[in-house]
């Protein structure tokens, strides 16, 4: 009976939805943290609600190809702010907050993403 909960545990957790903060780096997700300061350096409005070392990103989904990410601060209340999608092969960044249909894509500092596709290398090979 116990083999079977812990079973069954293991089962759930692999099925969950992967949410990890993008600057606080889960084991073997090093490479999150450029994607932080890809968004702290782009042209999303979150500037109208925090500072930049304030913005945190909450990763929904990686499937390898592209990020679906919030953007957040701490607060006592809602502190949710929008969602970008980044494109991995591609090095773009979507902000898909109005309309995830019709993105509207941002401006960033190129720097990052060459940063984090250079990380990824690293953990592939």
């Amino acid at each position: 009976m116990r083999n079977l909960k812990l079973a069954g545990l293991g089962l759930l957790l692999g099925c969950a939805t992967l949410n990890v903060q993008a600057d606080e780096p889960a084991p073997g997700e090093g490479c999150y943290g450029y994607l932080t300061e890809m968004v702290r350096s782009s042209d999303f409005p979150y500037r109208e609600f925090t500072t930049a070392k304030r913005l945190k990103l909450l990763i929904d989904r990686d499937d390898g190809d592209q990020l679906s990410l919030q953007l957040f601060y701490e607060t006592s209340g809602s502190g949710s702010i929008g969602w970008v999608r980044y494109d991995v092969a591609e090095q773009a960044l979507w902000n898909v907050s109005i309309d995830p249909e019709e993105p509207e894509a941002l401006k960033f500092d190129r720097r990052f993403a060459q940063d984090y596709a250079s990380c990824l290398k690293k953990k592939a090979g």
